[in-house]
């Protein structure tokens, strides 16, 4: 989940609660009461747990070894200390990320494996990534307007922008490549600039008529 900022995360999650769904979520999320809600109202989840919660009264579950798994330990325990406990006994599924440090997921989930549980939190690492994504590859330095309709336009219009790009890169780099190499952080740069190599302009020309019968014109 992603927020505009203005609100802490956390109450903003509230108004998230669905029972159809299951809940993916990182450890700002992880309130004891919260998770003990969660239990009682049949709210599915997967929430990473902060580093310095207490685990208190394991117990391991039975669970089929496969020796490439990263997952550590799945266990059934209490969270916190005595000043704040949760009343339920949570599943605590730990496992190994791809640099070797230990992540700690607390679900209500039983019928599945500990390595499904895993995925599924690994699975929200893909938001991160296409936002990440997004500030690297899209040109948004700042934004025109604040309102849902003015960033989801400026958004949509710069991902058909760079996929345009991207696909006149890849379409002409093939028959340009070995005369006027070009990378495309560069292509997209001179492309601005109207600054391209003339091989590129004509092999992009070929292109735009072939594609376009009607014989609109595009500045190169």
């Amino acid at each position: 989940m992603k927020t505009v900022g203005s609100k802490h995360d956390g109450p903003v999650s509230e108004g998230l609660s669905h029972v159809d769904y299951i809940m993916v979520m990182d450890r700002a999320y992880a309130k004891l009461e919260r998770l003990d809600r969660y239990k009682e109202n049949g709210q599915s989840f997967v929430i990473r747990l902060k580093d310095n919660v207490h685990i208190e009264k394991p117990r391991a579950l039975r669970r089929q070894q496969n020796p490439n798994s990263s997952v550590i330990r799945d266990i059934t325990c209490q969270l916190g200390t005595t000043q704040c406990r949760s009343e339920q006994r949570h599943r605590v599924v730990i496992f190994q990320d791809f640099e070797g440090r230990e992540i700690r997921i607390v679900t209500d989930l039983m019928q599945v494996t500990a390595e499904q549980i895993a995925e599924m939190y690994k699975a929200r690492w893909q938001i991160e990534v296409f936002f990440r994504w997004i500030k690297q590859h899209l040109n948004i330095p700042t934004l025109f307007g604040t309102t849902e309709n003015a960033v989801y336009g400026q958004l949509f219009t710069a991902l058909i922008v760079y996929v345009l790009l991207k696909w006149l890169f890849d379409t002409t780099t093939s028959a340009v490549s070995k005369h006027a190499p070009l990378s495309f952080a560069r292509f997209t740069r001179l492309f601005s600039l109207h600054l391209l190599p003339t091989e590129w302009k004509v092999t992009i020309q070929q292109i735009i008529q072939f594609y376009n019968p009607v014989g609109v014109i595009f500045a190169t």
